[in-house]
């Protein structure tokens, strides 16, 4: 029994010293820890057969690279992937499109073989739908920061900072996805790229009419000369001007945008409410295989709906 008191006396006295050490010191636990954080990558990484080019496989997987290497369509699609902001490779985005296309094969196969191709492109074509989504997310927010973007590199331009320079103090004070890319401008135009393929590389990857303009006023002054802070100025005044008429537009364009989701809502609903009320009404939809079939249909059906409509209320400008 005493050797129990001892021992629990004297673990508590232990712990009562390590939380006051911890206490009194947890600045400079905090500093080291935060130190060994940051040393802890250098130190695991191998100084020997480190490469700075550019990883430019398709896939990490060597078979599949030797597949994807050299084709129109991986260059496209990745093309794309760099537009969507993605971190995803050409192969990884294949495989997750042959992931979702098998997914949609094993599903239309339980509901009747004519559904089986149907579901299985429907599927596969969400992976696009998925990726079409994030560009236009990231290409609108692109949108939305250039003209203070430009001002900001008019006023680096005057202030004494070279063009180079000025993009580099752009990219590293704007948030992404407009900072890392005129970051990226700045480091090909450093590692000895042409500035006229450098920035056609940046209109390249942001394929918008706003970005455009940059790329042309830019391109054009080197050309012919000229006060450039003056048309930089008067660029960022059309581009804000450009981005209230868009906001008017998509003010007379919500009534057709609410439609396509009320309508592309009201037969899921209409489908969900006749189950709980009388469920035996729609059981030959998924008894028979034409009624499964006609599921299927009115399932892509609603889909393609769906999306036609959000396009007739998209005007480009």
């Amino acid at each position: 029994m005493m050797a129990i008191i001892l021992a629990t006396v004297f673990l508590g006295t232990l712990l009562v010293v390590v939380a006051g050490y911890v206490l009194v010191n947890r600045r400079r636990l905090a500093a080291a820890e935060v130190l060994r954080s940051r040393l802890s990558p250098m130190a695991a990484a191998p100084v020997e057969g480190t490469s700075i080019l550019k990883d430019v496989r398709a896939s990490q997987l060597a078979a599949l690279d030797r597949v994807l290497a050299g084709k129109t369509f991986t260059e496209s699609l990745r093309r794309e992937l760099e537009r969507a902001g993605s971190r995803m490779s050409v192969g990884e985005f294949v495989l997750l499109v042959a992931v979702m296309a098998v997914a949609g094969l094993l599903l239309g196969q339980r509901i009747g073989i004519a559904a089986a191709p149907l579901l299985a492109a429907l599927f596969a074509a969400l992976s696009f739908l998925q990726l079409k989504r994030k560009q236009r997310a990231r290409l609108k927010k692109f949108e939305a920061q250039l003209p203070e973007a430009v001002d900001m590199l008019v006023n680096a331009m005057k202030s004494g900072y070279s063009l180079q320079a000025a993009m580099k103090f752009v990219g590293d004070e704007m948030s992404a996805p407009l900072g890392p890319e005129f970051t990226r401008l700045y480091d090909e135009q450093r590692l000895g790229m042409e500035v006229r393929n450098a920035l056609l590389n940046l209109q390249d990857r942001i394929d918008t009419l706003d970005c455009k303009m940059f790329v042309t006023a830019l391109l054009i002054q080197r050309e012919t000369g000229g006060n450039l802070a003056e048309v930089l100025t008067n660029l960022a005044t059309l581009m804000r001007e450009r981005v209230g008429i868009r906001g008017q537009i998509d003010t007379l364009t919500a009534e057709p945008k609410m439609s396509a989701v009320v309508l592309g809502l009201l037969p899921p609903t209409l489908f969900l409410l006749i189950s709980v009320l009388n469920r035996e009404y729609l059981t030959p939809l998924w008894m028979t295989p034409t009624g499964r079939f006609m599921l299927v249909y009115g399932v892509i059906s609603v889909v393609v709906g769906y999306f036609i409509l959000r396009k007739i209320g998209q005007i480009e400008i």
